[in-house]
């Protein structure tokens, strides 16, 4: 079996089909039933239905399918979905809902990536070196699981600016901020227990990236959820680090001179040739130093590292700073790919035509909130305007950071909590996660207190989210298991197994364990 069919974490053999269930499988009852728990929230069940086939096929549009996959998602056990419309200020919010007729007592709370919540567009097959369960994969697992559409975001459409009033829509960024997931978890936990007849006996919620943020936003502000939550490679330090895919950018404009793809690659290789190659690099847990001066007068494909070449590196590597030379935020450590060329993925890219460095989108969405300009363009900016938009961002936005460090009440109310992050992450600085940690840590009174309801797995050479990156991360069975097996079994994770695996074909190319931070 390959790594990523390894997607069995839960023994469902001995559970039976809750006695009626079908008869309760019913918009209008279901509907009635969550009128009663939640008098004043304005909802409507929108469809009910039991699938059987052991199949879904997307219902979705074009667009969305694409996004997803076209191919349908096999081996399901029955189960009952529900989809209800939930009004937040002006708008609304899409829950679906999936639970098993033989279900476990558990139930998923599951996530979005970016400044999506999730929704229709996450039900993706299950994938065990992908971090973030879907509802598939809990389902198969035997849990009722919920995803939200938050209805800030259209396809690739961002709704957060009104285009005509450029004011910021606050419910959407609310409903995207905390708002969807927390109600996402009321009324998926709801429906589990109208539908059985019994209460949910353990909750769990993961999520990778902007779900990683949703995670643990769930842990800073509402404790009572959760008794488990994985973040991966979590968006945390929202109004700081989304900001970073600025900066390489806003320095070549600043110094007048762009750093091409090639220059910018052979400082990468040299930083790994510094340690003894790229194998021996992706193997450290440590960040690596580099002077790109020590390469003035070195041959490239686009002629010699010249000194500019060089101060435009460094720059880069050390991150945003200020013009006194504050540290702003983290940027990303010498070593690690957080550009593309063509493909536009990674902090920023460079386009096929001209090599121009252009931002990832994820920057340009979110700078317009700051801006409320919803076609502004960002590819001119300079140092200087971009620690102006920083300071904007830390204060207009600094209750949507994610950067909570107090989870006394999470860890009062017997919470635990795994977060994991790659070295390697090309999207987000690791650094920014340590620095989370170690707040954490001061705040509560040491590691040692944390380690009671926490634990960091910081793993070299893994990328973002996933198991195919240059170092072997952490499996989605893997992590829920050993997570499952804290919370109701009190066995405090340990080594945890990681793996590598090849992107194309999914062979397993390497294999270890990883101790926590």
């Amino acid at each position: 079996m390959k790594e990523k069919d390894n997607i069995q974490f839960w023994d469902t053999s001995a559970l039976a089909e809750t006695a009626a269930i079908r008869s309760r499988c019913d918009a209008a009852y279901i509907e009635a039933q969550l009128k009663l728990r939640f008098p004043e929230e304005t909802m409507r069940v929108i469809s009910v239905s039991i699938n059987e086939t052991g199949v879904y096929k997307s219902t979705s549009h074009l667009l969305l399918k694409l996004l997803s996959g076209f191919s349908p998602i096999k081996g399901l056990p029955p189960y009952c979905e529900v989809q209800l419309d939930h009004q937040t200020g002006k708008f609304t919010e899409r829950v679906t809902v999936w639970s098993p007729l033989a279900w476990n007592d558990r139930f998923a709370g599951t996530a979005g990536g970016g400044i999506s919540t999730g929704g229709m567009q996450y039900i993706t097959a299950p994938n065990n070196t992908v971090r973030g369960w879907t509802l598939p994969f809990a389902l198969i697992n035997g849990f009722t699981a919920a995803t939200v559409d938050a209805g800030n975001v259209t396809g690739r459409h961002d709704r957060a600016v009104d285009p005509v009033t450029h004011e910021l829509n606050d419910d959407l960024i609310e409903n995207w901020r905390a708002r969807a997931t927390h109600f996402m978890t009321l009324f998926g936990k709801a429906v589990a227990e109208i539908l059985h007849q019994r209460p949910v006996r353990y909750a769990y919620m993961n999520g990778g990236s902007g779900g990683g943020r949703q995670s643990m936003v769930e842990a800073q502000e509402f404790p009572q959820d959760y008794d488990g939550i994985w973040a991966s490679c979590p968006a945390i330090n929202w109004s700081k680090f989304v900001l970073v895919g600025f900066w390489p950018i806003a320095v070549m404009n600043s110094y007048g001179h762009t750093l091409t793809p090639d220059k910018i690659g052979y400082f990468r290789t040299a930083v790994h040739d510094s340690v003894g190659g790229r194998e021996s690099y992706f193997k450290l847990a440590h960040r690596v130093d580099f002077d790109p001066e020590t390469l003035i007068g070195r041959k490239t494909k686009d002629g010699p590292i010249t000194q500019m070449d060089a101060i435009v590196m460094k720059e880069i590597w050390n991150g945003p700073r200020r013009k006194n030379g504050q540290r702003l935020w983290y940027g990303f450590r010498p070593g690690v790919k957080f550009w593309n060329v063509g493909l536009p993925v990674g902090a920023f890219y460079y386009s096929l035509i001209g090599k121009k460095p252009k931002p990832f989108f994820l920057c340009n969405n979110y700078a317009r909130w700051i801006t409320r300009d919803p076609q502004q363009d960002f590819s001119g900016i300079t140092m200087e305007e971009f620690e102006a938009l920083f300071d904007k961002s830390t204060t207009l936005f600094a209750h949507a950071a994610g950067d909570k460090a107090d989870l006394r009440p999470f860890a009062q109310a017997g919470g635990r909590l795994i977060i994991d992050h790659g070295l390697d992450d090309p999207l987000i600085p690791v650094d920014g996660t340590i620095d989370y940690y170690d707040r954490m840590c001061r705040l509560h009174g040491g590691k040692e207190s944390v380690d009671e309801f926490c634990r960091l797995y910081l793993t070299p050479g893994d990328g973002h989210g996933n198991c195919f990156g240059n170092g072997p991360g952490i499996t989605e069975s893997d992590g829920m298991r050993v997570l499952i097996d804290w919370v109701e079994n009190g066995q405090a994770p340990g080594a945890m197994r990681v793996v590598q695996v090849k992107r194309l074909g999914g062979k397993t190319m390497c294999e270890r364990v990883q101790l926590p931070h």
